[in-house]
């Protein structure tokens, strides 16, 4: 079975360092190198900035991250609160961001849920 963590914080940017914090230091345990912990933390950064933007009045984040048999990371974020209107999960510039380090990026915004998933390997490729 995966190894799993799942953190939830309030939804304001001073905690984001926990869940940072978090992906750190299991990045770390799987030995992924320095830069590849440096962009998950840029991930787990615009991953949280974004699902704050789009919640009318969010009042906690909840991610998970899971340790696939590959040795990747997968992460999943939901924010609660509504989401505002007009507003997409993904800005232009916020998936250039995640594409150029993450893979399987996907937003879901179905049955009323604001959340966003990607997967983070070891090594770029």
């Amino acid at each position: 079975m995966p190894d799993t963590v799942k953190v939830r914080i309030p939804a304001d940017t001073p905690h984001v360092a926990l869940l940072r914090a978090a992906a750190s230091a299991l990045a770390a345990r799987l030995d992924f190198p320095v830069d590849r912990i440096t962009e998950l933390q840029i991930a787990v950064d615009e991953v949280c900035s974004r699902l704050m933007a789009v919640s009318q009045a969010p009042s906690a984040i909840r991610m998970e991250f899971q340790v696939e048999p590959d040795g990747s990371i997968h992460m999943s974020a939901e924010v609660d609160g509504p989401r505002r209107e007009g507003r997409d999960l993904l800005s232009e510039w916020s998936r250039v961001i995640l594409e150029a380090i993450a893979k399987d990026i996907a937003p879901d915004l179905s049955d009323g849920r604001t959340a966003l998933s990607l997967r983070m390997a070891r090594a770029t490729r």
